[in-house]
């Protein structure tokens, strides 16, 4: 078996594995001769370099080097080549790693790891709590998931109110499926709230200035069939039928049979090729 140092590329053989992937020289040698002396950022920032380019035993060695300098975003990126390399137990144990030292990112995956039985045991009360300790850390992300989880009542008891503060919190930090949800929630009255259909649009125009195709189709009808105002209905159908919704192209398709043919036809073409991407 070769050492670690034998497998790790010498400064010529990084030199051409650069040239052959177009990358910039002078800042990435610098990188990887300090990553040589063992400075722990660059022992990182070159690990990653070789996983951006799918060569994941390069990445393995540094990422490697830098956990057994006690680097915690390390043990976190290497669990993420593990996955992608589709060896969940040893992803599970380097998210485990990295997640007890704090790192919250980790925290997250470990959690979707307990949650989804991949890696480990099914185990909704473990997801739950490191869903909570990964949001307590502010990953959204986790915010967005605890809130799925007292909504469903998953790992815990259902809680109206403790789903709704957890997707209001991730809303407040940008998560766009958060942002739908709470839209959901006041177009539908869920979760104890009253309908509420100028708080439903506002959270779904939020989400869709993030380019949520179900927030763009809802905007669209709401306008064609609670406030008449089928040109507004026009435009949020053609933003959702662009990101591929069918439901919003066939709305087209309808609404132009009636005014438009050549736009009836351009639509129906769209249909078509929707529907044909679809099978």
């Amino acid at each position: 078996m070769k050492e670690k140092s034998d497998v790790m590329q010498t400064e010529e053989q990084f030199q051409d594995w650069l040239t052959q992937h177009f990358l910039e020289p002078k800042h990435w040698q610098q990188q990887f001769k300090l990553a040589k002396k063992g400075i722990e950022q660059s022992v990182v920032v070159v690990a990653l370099l070789y996983k951006e380019h799918q060569n994941f035993e390069q990445a393995n060695e540094w990422l490697n080097k830098a956990i057994l300098l006690g680097n915690t975003e390390a043990m976190y990126e290497l669990g993420n080549v593990y996955f992608e390399m589709e060896d969940e137990e040893r992803a599970f144990e380097m998210y485990k790693k990295a997640a007890q030292l704090g790192h919250p990112d980790a925290m997250n995956n470990l959690a979707d790891m307990y949650f989804n039985g991949e890696g480990t045991g099914h185990d909704e009360r473990l997801a739950l709590k490191w869903f909570t300790k990964a949001a307590e850390s502010g990953v959204v992300e986790a915010m967005f998931t605890l809130g799925i989880m007292y909504e469903q009542g998953l790992g815990t008891e259902v809680d109206d109110q403790q789903a709704l503060t957890f997707y209001e919190e991730a809303a407040r930090g940008g998560d766009v499926e958060s942002l739908y949800r709470l839209g959901m929630i006041y177009f539908e009255g869920a979760l104890g709230q009253p309908q509420n259909r100028e708080q439903a649009i506002y959270y779904f125009e939020q989400a869709a200035e993030h380019f949520h195709l179900d927030a763009f189709f809802n905007l669209g009808y709401i306008s064609e069939l609670e406030e008449g105002l089928m040109e507004k209905a026009v435009h949020y159908y053609k933003q959702a039928s662009l990101l591929g919704d069918l439901e919003s192209t066939k709305k087209l398709v309808h609404y132009y049979e009636q005014t438009n043919d050549a736009q009836a036809q351009k639509w129906r073409e769209k249909l078509t090729y929707l529907q044909q991407d679809g099978e």
